[in-house]
Parts: C-alpha cells; structure tokens; sequence
C-alpha cells in the first residue's frame, strides 16, 4: 500500500508537468463552468415564467377584490366575482407550480417533458401555465439536446478519462521505461494502480472543483441544498472511477496504447451511445408512448353530450341569472363529465408511468444512464419528482373542485373574506433520505462495477514477463 502511495505522488509530480493534460483538464473544466452557467439560465427563464405568472394571479385577484367591495348588494351578472362558478372556473383560477431545485442548472433533465405549473380551475381537465415555457428552442438544441453539466458529465467526461489513462502501462513499456520501473522494490500491480489513483485524484479535484465554481456562477442555491452537492461531487467521482477501472482492464490485457485507446472508446461509444438508444427503442417497443392528443379527443368525444348540457346551462345563466337551479345542476354536470373523462386521462397516466418504471428497472444496462437519472435526481428535474408534483396537483384539484362545490350548494355569494380562504397549493418535496436512496444506489452500482474492473485486471497485471516484453 505504502508503495502505491510513492507511485501516486511521483506520478501527480509528473501529470502537473504534462502539458497536454493540464490543457485538457483546463479546456474540460472552462466547459463545466460556461455549461453550468448556461443551465442557470434555462432554470432562472422557468423561475421567471413561474413568478410572472404568480404575479398576474395576484393582480387578477387584486382586482376582484376591489370589484367586490364596489358592487356590494348590487344584481348579479356574468364574470361576477361573486359567483362561485364563475370564480371557481375562472376568474380565481391559481396556478400550481413547480419550484426550480436548489440545483436547478445542473441540467434540464425532464423540465422540458413535464409541465412545470399547471392552472387549477373547477373544470376537469387541467391545463398546462403557458407562461412558464422557455423561450423557443432552436433547431440546434433540438437535435443536440441542452447544453449543461449533464451533457458534458455523461457524454465527454469519459473521453478525458480516457484521454488521461489509455496508456497507463503500455506507455511505460513503448518507452522503455518499464523494465526500469519495475527494477525498484515495485511490483506491476502498484505501478499501474498509482498511476491510475494519481490521475484519479488529479481529475476528480479538477471537475469537483470546477463543478461548485460552475453552481456558483449558475446561481445555485448551494446553502440550501448541501446534501444534493455531495451527491453531486459523489456521482462525478464514481463516474470517473468506472472509467478508471475500465481503462486498468484494458490495459492489463497487454495490448499497445493505440489499441486501447480503440477499445477504450468504443466501450464509450457502445455504453453512452448505442445502448441508451437501444433501450429507448426497447422501450417504445414495449410500452409506445400515449398520444396525448389521441386519448384528450376520445375523453372529448366521450363526454360531448355532457359538455353540450354545461354550455347550455352557462347560456341561460347569462340570460337569467336567477335562475333557480343553475349553481346545482352545474355540479352535476361537471360530476358527470368528471366521471366520462378522468377513466381515459387516468390510462394516459399510467401508460407514461409504466414507461418510466421500465427505464428505471433497465437503467444498470448502461452506466451512462444511472448517471443521467442520478443528475436529474440531484437536480430536482427527473421522473420522481415530477410523479410527485403530479400526484399533489391532482389531490389539490380535488380540492379546489370541492371547495367551490360547496360554495355553489350553500347558494352563497363570494365576498373579500372568501376570496382569502381560498385554498393554496404548496408543493411539498419528498423526504431526503428517498432521492439519498436513489442516487446512493447509482452511486454503489458504478464503484461496484469500477471495483469488478479492476479485480478483473489484476491476473493480468502479475503476469509481468508477458506484459514487459
């Protein structure tokens, strides 16, 4: 162990003078911070959107309550903000947002699949806040996906591994160095291990350290979210290890340096590139994803009849606005369209959902994938937390329903008081021990598989007569 050391320190020695790798370190480093950067935007253009839209629910608010106070016992009429229907529908409608996470700019992840604010009214399909969508995407972004840590981290981090550790043994040896090396109270084993754990140390301090600048220069709430950073840091440094790993195996089989850098990146390109797409057909295969347009146009066609007696109902009301039994037959209209409608969206629902459950279970196919989902995770943009984002607008919009439900069969009319009982939703975040438990694992799983790598490698790495010649 202690000669691993002596190896480790020579060899940080050495790394700090090659200049070819510093320009590496330092070119990849500039990208995570400008990535980083780029990733805060995107999050601060959803914050903006949530906020401008909160905004305008408190203005429109604002100006019903002015109207209420003017009007007073005054007749009713229609958008009278002292109707319940027309509040519930519409004129108090609240906007049920999703917050950006603390760690927001790590990447996009799943904020551009998913609604991030959902309008609430007593209708019964929701609709998607339009004000909190990012400004169009050009044909460039579309094609390429977003530029932010994630990318760099999944798609070129294990290019500078390999970059940095190719030859790790081979280039001792078409150097004419190893016989030398291996001359000093120094087995095979320790040489290749401490060079490979210097490089190690030397980049995962690189990238960590560009990482917190890059959360800096993004923006982040670091403060607030301590823990997602050292899962953060974790998922990088496990990353770099599997890589690592891969590149000891590699080289212990003997081969020369341009060899195995060959195969070094097509395992890069058949476990980042090729798999994640193969599992995305295999996905589509198995579980196609729901037209969304499809199944809304079959709840539509299902509830016609329904939605034909509803506007009906609104037409008289604004003829008569007294009429008798308009407020209750209008609960019982959306009852029944609630019925005719929420059976189709519910399947839309669970198709999605099984979609997802498939991706998480095949996602140790490709260690690229458990460190995209591990990101995601970390920066509050994946499936989960979106289910759960979800699952509360749902309940909320029950909610909501019932409340102006009850409102309408009291036969009341709105005044300023009501409008400050009104309910509001509060996104609650899961429990921190459950994304800890999600990307712990992905976490375990890469330093497993670095861990079988390198146990992999050492049969090879004693065999120093056929290595050295």
């Amino acid at each position: 162990m202690s000669t691993w050391r002596v190896v480790t320190r020579l060899e940080w020695r050495i790394l700090r003078r090659d200049r070819a790798a510093l320009a590496v370190l330092g070119l990849f480093a500039g990208f995570l911070v400008l990535s980083a950067f780029a990733g805060g935007r995107h999050a601060d253009r959803h914050r903006a959107g949530v906020q401008a839209s909160v905004e305008a629910e408190r203005a429109r608010l604002a100006r019903h309550r002015e109207a209420l106070v003017e009007r007073g016992d005054a007749p009713a009429s229609a958008r009278d903000p002292r109707d319940p229907v027309f509040m519930g529908a519409e004129g108090a409608a609240h906007v049920a947002a999703l917050p950006p996470a603390p760690l927001a700019s790590i990447t996009v992840g799943q904020r551009d699949l998913h609604p991030q604010a959902v309008r609430i009214t007593t209708e019964v399909q929701l609709t998607e806040e339009r004000q909190t969508e990012t400004a169009m995407a050009g044909p460039g972004q579309l094609a390429a996906g977003s530029f932010d840590p994630a990318f760099l981290f999944v798609v070129l981090f294990p290019l500078v591994v390999i970059a940095l550790s190719y030859d790790l043994l081979s280039g001792e040896r078409e150097r004419g160095t190893l016989a030398m090396l291996l001359s000093q109270p120094i087995g095979q084993r320790g040489l290749v291990l401490g060079k490979a754990a210097a490089r190690a140390i030397g980049l995962s301090a690189i990238t960590s350290a560009a990482a917190l600048v890059g959360l800096w220069a993004s923006g982040a709430e670091v403060a607030a979210g301590v823990m997602p950073a050292l899962l953060y840091g974790g998922v990088l440094v496990a990353w770099a290890l599997f890589w690592f790993g891969a590149a000891v195996a590699v080289d212990s089989r003997g081969g020369s340096s341009a060899r195995n850098a060959l195969v070094l990146v097509g395992a890069w390109l058949i476990l980042v590139v090729i798999v994640p797409g193969l599992l995305g057909a295999a996905v589509d295969t198995l579980h196609p994803p729901p037209d969304r347009m499809a199944l809304v146009h079959e709840a539509r066609e299902a509830a016609r009849d329904v939605e034909k007696e509803l506007a009906g109902l609104e037409g008289r009301h604004d003829r008569d606005p007294r009429a008798a039994d308009y407020t209750r037959r209008v609960v019982e209209v959306q009852s029944a369209l609630a019925a005719r409608t929420e059976p189709v969206l519910a399947e839309m629902r669970r198709r999605v959902r099984a979609r997802q459950a498939l991706v998480e279970r095949l996602r140790f196919v490709s260690p690229a994938i458990v460190v995209q989902m591990a990101l995601e995770d970390i920066a509050g943009a994946g499936a989960a937390r979106h289910r759960r984002f979800e699952d509360q607008v749902d309940a909320f919009h029950g909610e909501w329903r019932a409340h102006f439900a009850a409102l309408i069969e009291e036969g009341r009319r709105l005044t300023v008081a009501d409008l400050d009982r009104l309910p509001r939703f509060v996104f609650v975040e899961e429990p921190e021990r459950e994304r800890l438990a999600r990307v712990g694992i992905g976490i375990a799983g890469l330093l497993g598989a670095a861990g079988v790598l390198v146990l992999i490698a050492l049969p090879g790495l004693r065999a120093v007569g056929r290595l050295g010649a």
